[in-house]
């Protein structure tokens, strides 16, 4: 099943606009979580972040020439770490025109070995040709869909036969009921989400695609949401007062509540595959 989320990729786009340089400052210059081995690793979080890149882009499984979409690009640190490593071209894509701005402003030195471009576009109404790409990935945006299947359904099209989609994401295992399910929509509402509880298995079938594999990760995951959230009420305290200030310790508590409380909470590494 999957909770609806009413908001417009608008919305989505100036909430990110306003909060990625606070994502960027908790998750050491990306804007997604870290993974660590266990919890004997003491990696710093940039490290862990870059590690999270790196096992989405091991199921991208990515060969020399190949072109990737990246699907929700944030501010482009992860399709750049991937063309530093990689002979592959990248065309990563986000609602927020602050994104796209600064991914576009990164210096791509000389010695990348791939390329990477970024544009303003929708994942729900994706500009481009049917089997453009020969793989893509989406890091903690399909949460941010209203209509996760439109989306879904763009990249089965545009991805070529045999090309992978690998999504790194929360989910619920589970609903949510009483009060913990009226505060879950408070933080929808706020965070412009939605989680859906079926593991992406049925919507990524119904997009045509082939799941190959689901890994949980959570407990891996999980030491990046402190962070966040300090990153949060640090934001706040720099605002001192205000509406901005306001907005940054809401989405403190909110955050607090949601990696915190909320057992139902899972992210996992998904990979399907176009036949």
């Amino acid at each position: 099943m999957l909770t609806q989320n009413p908001h417009t990729s608008g919305e989505v786009g100036s909430f990110y606009n306003r909060h990625t340089d606070v994502y960027d400052q908790a998750l050491g210059g990306n804007i997604h979580v870290g993974y660590w081995d266990d919890e004997a690793d003491d990696s710093p979080m940039r490290a862990a972040t870059d590690r999270l890149t790196d096992l989405v882009t091991e199921r991208v499984a990515p060969a020399e020439g190949h072109h990737l979409l990246d699907v929700g690009c944030g501010h482009g640190s992860t399709a750049m770490r991937i063309v530093a490593h990689h002979a592959v071209r990248v065309t990563g894509v986000s609602v927020s025109d602050y994104q796209v701005k600064v991914a576009n402003d990164r210096p791509q030195p000389s010695g990348l070995l791939g390329q990477a471009t970024f544009r303003l576009a929708d994942a729900m109404e994706l500009p481009f040709p049917d089997e453009s790409f020969d793989g893509a990935y989406a890091i903690e945006s399909l949460m941010h869909m209203k209509d996760k299947m439109a989306a879904l359904g763009h990249v089965a099209r545009v991805l070529r036969p045999g090309g992978r989609l690998v999504i790194a994401e929360h989910h619920l295992e589970g609903e949510l009921d009483g009060p913990d399910a009226a505060r879950m929509g408070d933080a929808y509402a706020f965070f412009k989400i939605s989680l859906t509880t079926d593991r992406y298995g049925e919507l990524l079938r119904e997009a045509g695609l082939k799941v190959v594999d689901h890994t949980d990760i959570t407990e891996n995951v999980r030491r990046s949401y402190d962070s966040m959230v300090d990153a949060w009420r640090e934001a706040a305290r720099r605002e001192s007062e205000g509406e901005k200030a306001r907005e940054m310790e809401r989405a403190a508590d909110l955050g607090g509540w949601i990696f915190g409380v909320t057992p139902q909470l899972r992210y996992g590494l998904f990979t399907a595959v176009r036949p």
